[in-house]
C-alpha cells in the first residue's frame, strides 16, 4: 500500500490583519494524529508539508498523486469560493491561488480535507486549473496491527473522491490561535474522544472510524463552537465502503 499525505498551509502573509496563527497548530495537529496508531500509523515520510507554497510547486506535487495507492490532501488557511468556476479556491500565498479541483484530476482513492473560508466571490483566480493523547486512551492499542487493519480498509473501498469542507459555501472557517481551526480541531478531537470510549478488546478485535463518520463526529462541535456561523461540508459516494481516518487495533 502506498500511501501519499500533501499538508498544504497558508496562515497569511505575517504581520497583516488575517494572520492566521492557528494554520501552524493545523499542520502539527495534523502530523500527530496521523503518525500515531489510532490515526493510520503513517510514516513520516509519507507525509509532505508545503507552507506557502506557488502553484507551480503545488502542481508539480499534484502530478506526483498519480503513483500512489490512497492520496491524503489538506489545506489550512486561506480560500474562498468562486462561483464562475463552482468550486473553492485555495490561496497558496499572496498573488498565488489554486482551484482545489485541481487535485481531483487524475487520483483514483482520495480524500480531501479543506480548511478555509467560503465566502462566494464572483471571480476566478488567475492561476486556475498527539503522542501523550493517545496514550490514556482505554483500548491497547496496537501500532502495527492499527496500520494493517487502516490499509485493509483502504483496500475494501473502491477508486472514489471524499472532499471535507471546514464550512458551507459563503461561509468562513473560525480559527483559534490556541487550538488550530474550528473544524480541525473538533475533526482530531472527535477521533480522539471516539477512541477513548471504544468499548473494544484489541486482542481479539479491531474497529474502524471512516471519514465521513469522523466528519460527522465533528459537526456539533463546529457549530456549536461558532454560534451555527459555520458549518462543515461534505462530498463523498451515496454509499460505502469509506477510506478510514481513524483506527483501533
Amino acid at each position: 500500500m502506498k500511501r501519499y499525505s500533501l499538508i498544504l498551509s497558508n496562515p497569511g502573509e505575517p504581520g497583516a490583519d488575517n494572520y492566521c496563527k492557528g494554520v501552524h497548530k493545523d499542520v502539527l495537529n495534523y502530523q500527530q494524529f496521523f503518525t500515531s496508531p489510532i490515526g493510520g500509523l503513517w510514516e513520516p515520510s509519507e507525509i509532505h508539508l508545503l507552507e506557502r507554497p506557488s502553484v507551480l510547486r503545488v502542481r508539480l506535487k499534484i502530478l506526483e498523486l498519480r503513483d500512489y495507492d490512497y492520496v491524503v490532501v489538506v489545506f489550512t488557511g486561506h480560500g474562498w469560493y468562486s462561483t464562475k468556476s463552482n468550486s473553492t479556491i485555495l490561496e497558496l500565498r499572496k498573488g498565488q491561488e489554486i482551484d482545489s479541483a485541481a487535485f481531483r484530476i487524475g487520483t483514483g482513492k482520495m480524500t480531501m480535507i479543506l480548511d478555509c473560508c467560503r465566502e462566494k466571490h464572483d471571480a476566478i483566480p488567475e492561476s486556475v486549473v498527539f503522542s501523550e493523547r493517545v496514550a490514556s486512551a482505554k483500548p491497547i492499542i496496537n501500532p502495527t496491527d492499527c496500520r494493517k487493519y487502516y490499509d485493509e480498509q483502504i483496500t475494501k473501498a473502491p477508486e472514489e473522491l471524499v472532499v471535507m469542507y471546514a464550512c458551507a459555501m459563503n461561509q468562513r472557517a473560525g480559527d483559534d490561535t490556541q487550538n488550530g481551526g474550528a473544524y480541525t480541531h473538533n475533526l482530531i478531537e472527535g477521533a480522539e474522544k471516539w477512541v477513548e470510549t471504544c468499548d473494544i478488546d484489541t486482542r481479539k478485535d479491531y474497529k474502524i472510524l471512516t471519514v465521513p463518520a469522523a466528519h460527522d463526529l465533528a459537526l456539533p462541535g463546529v457549530q456549536m463552537l461558532r454560534g451555527d456561523r459555520q458549518t462543515p461540508q461534505i462530498e463523498k459516494p451515496r454509499s460505502g465502503p469509506y477510506y478510514p481516518f481513524c483506527v483501533v487495533a
